[in-house]
């Protein structure tokens, strides 16, 4: 009777989990449904976020791109088709001038073929959720490359400017120091000149003057001399 009793609970036990196994594996959501994170998108730096405020194409696929970074296969994929919309209307935006460079837009175009092969894989009955997560994360990589070269980009900019500036200042002082060395330099010379030439003046009239006073001594001494062979002569005659 005992074995009876004991054969019957084990039964029952057993159909009991065989429900519960059963009930978890009916809740369980297919692969397609689950929701996966996936890698993180790489963001441009705080104090160059006003360079591209007013790129509107790419503020727009950013925000969308937001939702990637944790969504299942079939949510993804639902939505691969305005995902490689927005990433065309940034192909043929009018970017900032500082990017409109061959290297910039390759990374662009790059972006733009893995949206549209996600966009593919959506027509693809027999899709497998790992495809379609792993290509999610070459999708949001190729985001976070275009992230990259926007920050290089600015922070090349910002060092050259910062070197013409050094430069610039450079010059000018320069220019200051010359300046202040030809002042010096010049300024002693030219009161120097204009002091000798005071002197040449001065000295030129005192030899006119000396001059002068010899010549009279001459006038004075010939004309002595004439009267005295004068007085020579009427001395002889008489």
């Amino acid at each position: 009777m005992k074995y009876i009793i004991y054969s019957i609970c084990a039964l029952f036990f057993l159909s009991c989990n065989d429900g519960k196994i059963n009930s978890k594996q009916a809740i369980k959501k297919p692969q397609l449904s689950q929701i996966k994170k996936h890698v993180k998108i790489s963001k441009i730096q705080a104090k160059y976020q006003t360079e591209i405020e007013e790129w509107q194409e790419y503020e727009n696929l950013s925000v969308f791109l937001n939702q990637f970074a944790s969504i299942s296969p079939n949510d993804a994929l639902n939505n691969s088709r305005e995902l490689n919309d927005l990433a065309k209307n940034l192909v043929d935006s009018l970017k900032p001038v500082i990017f409109e460079t061959p290297a910039f837009s390759a990374r662009v175009n790059l972006l733009y073929n893995q949206t549209l092969r996600l966009f593919d894989m959506s027509s693809i009955p027999a899709i497998k959720a790992n495809e379609v997560n792993n290509h999610i994360d070459k999708v949001l990589n190729a985001f976070s490359s275009i992230n990259s070269k926007i920050n290089t980009t600015l922070k090349q900019r910002e060092l050259e400017l910062s070197v013409e500036e050094i430069n610039y200042k450079k010059e000018i002082s320069k220019k200051k120091t010359s300046t202040e060395f030809d002042i010096k330099k010049f300024t002693p010379r030219s009161k120097k000149k204009i002091k000798s030439k005071g002197d040449l003046k001065r000295n030129f009239s005192k030899k006119s003057q000396k001059k002068m006073f010899f010549e009279k001594d001459l006038l004075k001494e010939k004309r002595n001399n004439n009267l005295k062979r004068k007085k020579d002569v009427t001395k002889k005659t008489n």
